[in-house]
């Protein structure tokens, strides 16, 4: 997992996005210190995609 600052992600988003993309993984945005994005990879195991729909099969 990659922590990276908001200002940095502004500077490299594409760069970032496509790591993100090829490697599956996640990259943690920080602003003022605080964390405040989790970018990950929409391409997930079959399991954890269904873990995460409700009960309507909507994803969260």
């Amino acid at each position: 997992m990659k922590t990276v600052t908001e200002n940095a992600l502004k500077d490299r988003m594409s760069d970032y996005l496509r790591e993100v993309e090829a490697t599956g993984e996640e990259l943690m945005v920080t602003k003022d210190g605080q964390l405040v994005l989790k970018i990950i990879s929409y391409h997930r195991s079959s399991s954890e995609a269904e873990s995460n729909q409700d009960e309507h099969g909507i994803k969260r």
